[in-house]
């Protein structure tokens, strides 16, 4: 199902986001608009409603997938009364965003059952000693069902030390390990390392990775960079994104209100233009970025 908008045809949205907490450091940053404040938990049922019971028509599917981002949730007690009303609304699976900080107060088998993934974000200073990257809780998300996925940002401040998070993070054995390139509107031009710099590192973490069997995902780099990484590129979907100042019918499209990549008419014709969102216009702009290539079919 599409929707339009002032970009054109974009996947009409099966999952909804709703940014719960104004905080959240560490996150993967796109453009989203920061918010004045956190939702109250009215706010947030009446969205899952809406989103829900609500798009029950000829015109309109109901979300079945639902993600929550904001530190504090794993803590919150309106949490767990969120995510049933969440599943009494028929939604079936739920990914919960947290930070670095939430894993000290984690307690999996509350969760069980509510929470189908746990998606914790690594920055720079995770690596160093003495951060919570040895929490035994870890494990017990496992026992509960509860899959773990890390991710990082891959700009100029994490290269130096990914090695050191890939080898922290390996630990808690997540189900996956995305390396994800900064988004326009999060980052400023000087965060950025070009592609020739930064396949070398990529391919040295993701041969860690894959001997460790977590599987590494990639994000927002197209598949004419990557070589013999492209097959890592996990391609997106579209989402609902819902925060203090957007709700309801008033809440954004991820793709393109809030994320817009770039397709050029040569991107057509490459063998992996189904699986490759393609890149940043903003980012072509600048040195140091070859224009995209379509990649011949093996």
């Amino acid at each position: 199902m599409l929707s339009w908008t002032d970009a054109g045809a974009v996947q009409r949205p099966e999952t909804l986001q709703i940014r719960v907490q104004r905080r959240y450091p560490g996150r993967v940053r796109a453009g989203a608009p920061e918010p004045a404040r956190s939702l109250t938990l009215a706010e947030v049922l009446e969205n899952l409603r809406f989103f829900t019971e609500g798009q029950r028509g000829p015109r309109s599917a109901p979300c079945t997938g639902l993600v929550l981002s904001g530190v504090g949730l794993l803590s919150s007690p309106d949490t767990s009364l969120i995510l049933t009303a969440a599943r009494d609304l028929g939604i079936r699976r739920v990914v919960l965003h947290a930070g670095i900080e939430d894993l000290a107060t984690l307690a999996p088998a509350r969760w069980r059952g509510l929470v189908d993934s746990l998606v914790v974000p690594l920055r720079p200073t995770d690596a160093e000693p003495g951060m919570p990257l040895e929490d035994t809780r870890i494990a017990a998300c496992r026992a509960a069902g509860i899959g773990l996925a890390v991710n990082c940002v891959l700009d100029a401040a994490t290269l130096p030390v990914l090695p050191a998070l890939v080898a922290a993070a390996r630990r808690w054995e997540p189900a996956s390990f995305t390396l994800s390139y900064p988004f326009p509107g999060a980052a400023e031009p000087t965060a950025l390392v070009r592609p020739a710099a930064l396949l070398p590192a990529m391919r040295a973490v993701v041969a860690e990775l894959r001997g460790q069997a977590c599987p590494p995902r990639v994000k927002g780099l197209p598949a004419c960079y990557l070589g013999d990484l492209a097959a890592l590129l996990a391609p997106s979907s579209n989402r609902w994104y819902v925060d203090a100042e957007h709700q309801g019918a008033g809440a954004l499209l991820f793709f393109p209100d809030v994320l817009a990549f770039h397709k050029g008419e040569s991107c057509r014709f490459c063998s992996m233009e189904p699986a490759c969102d393609g890149f940043f216009a903003e980012w072509l702009r600048l040195g140091g970025f070859p224009p995209l290539e379509p990649i011949s079919a093996p």
